[in-house]
């Protein structure tokens, strides 16, 4: 944002700033090799942080989610959220790479950093042609038909749940109320 100003990619809502005001996340080193750098979303069930692999085993950023409360079946719905990605390997869904416990027993997910926009901002940005925003569509649909085949059934579909990065691929993220038809 050009003032400065940050805001959720998910629902538009500011986020902290960085300096006396910022979120007590921020530097903290999770799971021993990724150190939070940013607040990047915040949801229901919980809030993501963007964070850089620390151990200088290699360079990476990563999107963290952590759970927010630990409200009976949320922490259930995380835990399914969990299982459900570690299922997932495709092209357009962000992929899990790793999952623990914080020292204080917080549960979060380490999921690829899609940095990207909602498919609705990035069409009206781009100014995408009907046919550019109808072109979208199959790498999508490729991506819900693979949970389906893995009998997962997303349950959130929405323009915020779908970034879009500067490659233009678009990538299906958020499972956090997705259904595990069988277990």
């Amino acid at each position: 944002n050009v003032d400065g100003a940050r805001f959720c990619q998910k629902c538009g809502a500011p986020l902290p700033v960085r300096g006396s005001e910022a979120d007590p996340m921020i530097g903290k080193l999770v799971g021993g090799r990724y150190r939070v750098s940013d607040v990047i979303g915040e949801g229901g069930m919980g809030r993501v942080f963007l964070a850089e692999r620390a151990d200088a085993l290699y360079s990476r950023q990563v999107a963290i989610k952590f759970l927010r409360h630990d409200l009976g079946d949320l922490r259930e719905r995380f835990g399914n959220e969990r299982r459900i990605l570690a299922a997932l390997d495709h092209p357009n869904i962000a992929k899990l790479i790793d999952a623990g416990n914080s020292a204080s027993d917080a549960p979060y997910v380490v999921m690829e950093y899609v940095e990207g926009e909602p498919i609705t901002r990035h069409c009206e940005r781009t100014q995408a042609s009907q046919r550019e925003r109808i072109a979208l569509f199959p790498q999508v649909l490729d991506a819900v038909q693979h949970a389906h085949a893995h009998l997962i059934v997303h349950r959130d579909l929405k323009p915020e749940n779908i970034l879009v990065g500067a490659d233009g691929t678009p990538k299906l993220l958020d499972f956090g109320i997705a259904k595990l038809l069988e277990p």
